[in-house]
């Protein structure tokens, strides 16, 4: 899931937050000072006092590419899990150093007031503050290193307060890559800047939902720092990917003068982002997108991976393959969500669990709706971006992300259950037809969607056009129709199955 990566003055408490925010997540944690004083041979002080910064700065730097050539997606072999590391106070001086580790992580910069940076420095042997006034000296150090921590950070966090809550904060910060194409940066709020950088952008088109607008409101407020923005409201849910609205939306760009380097953004949940994508996928054959999901749902699956789409007679039916260049999950929308709508999203999370990451499993069943939301939501993101990066048109692996959509999407249209709901009824068919082809125990399927109040039978269903639906799916081959099945948590595999293993599904969910 990428590393985090702490910047920050001296005395900003990057060395204890990062220690306890690694013991949060489990990962292992390192201190670019401390590595410098083991290559060298010497203190940090000493290295000063008898090489010079110049020299300190060199050794700062080869630790900082280091870590990051070690990294997931940089080159190296330290585990999916990322690491945590504390780097020196001027570091960000080297633009090098900042793409090394934009490159291969979440970075977070912890900013404290020259006051509380003064009253911890005090007693403490600093090579840049002998012999000076260092409240002063501090106050004009941050002053012209101010622009460069905002640039090199995608998270400003307060570091004047206590360690658990800074550390508490930090600890939810990531960045996960997709392939080479796009990144998931997930955090307390909002990235700063929103935008990737780019130097042809003129403006950016915010397409919007009504139950959305407060948080389309947020990135308006955002943006106007960045570019020149233009909101534009679509219906919400599925209104929103209909023909009709995509028109809308098309006249819409045509009359702002939308450009190849402009950038759509979309904010809200599944629909308006699977809308968004699709129409800066399709406008001038394809611009930049930014995705800021609203919803549980949006953030761990709708607005990953590429996928886009409108429904034609039947759901997602057109559709295109196009990375965003970002997607931006602030974890406190998502806490300010509804239960309904976080109890919906978590169908798709525990997904992720059940086809790759049991441990994600035991979470729900072990929580139910209590579950840690900012570590769900960042395993849930992992699991879908590491098999999207693998297998991004879908030619084989990545249809494994499919489990409970094959007969899912026919309860969804047919019975007009939220998408998380059918999903969730999708899962507990699929998990008997898992049993009767592998002995798998639905139980392991069927319990954490219990304990999250997720249905897994329908009261009253249309047999034949829930039928007629899954004849029309785009899981349907030549071959026949394709389900994902469970040979055990985190072990799917995708099988062509017949009438009679859809009989199965069907007497489990209640379809009769």
């Amino acid at each position: 899931m990428g590393n985090l990566w702490l910047v920050g003055m001296m005395c900003s408490g990057k060395t204890t937050v990062g220690g306890r925010a690694s013991e949060a997540r489990a990962t292992p944690f390192f201190d670019v000072d401390r590595l410098v004083e083991l290559r060298a041979g010497k203190s940090v002080v000493d290295i000063f006092r008898q090489d010079g910064e110049s020299a300190f700065r060199r050794l700062e730097a080869a630790e900082i590419r280091r870590l990051a050539d070690d990294s997931p997606g940089g080159g190296g072999s330290s585990g999916g899990g990322g690491m945590v590391v504390s780097t020196g106070g001027g570091a960000v001086l080297d633009d090098r150093n900042v793409e090394a580790m934009r490159r291969t992580g979440a970075v977070v910069w912890l900013d404290a007031p020259v006051s509380a940076l003064a009253a911890r420095v005090a007693g403490e042997e600093r090579p840049l503050l002998a012999g000076v006034d260092a409240p002063r000296f501090l106050a004009e150090m941050l002053d012209r290193r101010r622009p460069m921590y905002e640039g090199a950070a995608h998270y400003r966090v307060d570091a004047d307060r206590p360690v658990s809550e800074v550390a508490a904060e930090v600890s939810c910060c990531a960045r996960i890559a997709v392939g080479g194409a796009s990144e998931i940066l997930i955090g307390p709020g909002l990235t700063s800047p929103l935008l990737p950088r780019s130097s042809g952008r003129e403006q950016a088109a915010v397409i919007t939902q009504p139950g959305a607008m407060p948080a389309a409101r947020r990135v308006m407020d955002r943006l106007r720092a960045e570019t020149d923005a233009v909101l534009i409201e679509v219906p919400d849910r599925e209104e929103a990917k209909t023909v009709g609205t995509l028109g809308m939306l098309y006249t819409r760009l045509a009359e702002l003068n939308l450009g190849r380097h402009d950038t759509i953004v979309g904010v809200g949940g599944g629909a308006v982002t699977d809308l968004a994508g699709f129409a800066a996928a399709t406008w001038l054959r394809g611009i930049e997108s930014v995705l800021v999901p609203t919803t549980l749902l949006g953030a761990v699956d709708a607005s990953i991976g590429g996928k886009t789409g409108i429904n034609v007679s039947g759901k997602n039916l057109v559709g295109a393959f196009w990375h965003p260049s970002r997607v931006s999950v602030g974890l406190d929308t998502l806490a300010a969500l509804p239960e309904d709508l976080i109890r919906e999203g978590a169908a798709e999370t525990v997904k992720a669990g059940f086809i790759a990451d049991p441990g994600l499993v035991e979470l729900f069943t072990a929580d139910g709706m209590s579950f840690p939301l900012a570590e769900a939501v960042r395993r849930a993101v992992a699991v879908k971006a590491e098999v999207v990066s693998s297998d991004f048109r879908e030619a084989g692996r990545r249809a494994v992300l499919n489990f409970g959509h094959t007969i899912g999407h026919g309860v969804e249209a047919a019975c007009g259950l939220a998408h998380g709901h059918a999903v969730s009824v999708g899962m507990a068919a699929a998990a008997a037809v898992s049993a009767d082809r592998y002995g798998f125990d639905p139980g392991e399927v069927l319990l954490p969607l219990e304990r999250l109040g997720l249905p897994t039978r329908i009261e009253q269903a249309d047999r034949a056009e829930i039928r007629r639906l899954i004849s029309r799916d785009k899981k349907r081959t030549a071959a026949g129709l394709r389900m994902v099945l469970l040979r055990g948590v985190g072990d799917p595999v995708v099988e062509q199955v017949d009438e009679d293993a859809l009989e199965i599904g069907f007497s489990a969910v209640g379809v009769c």
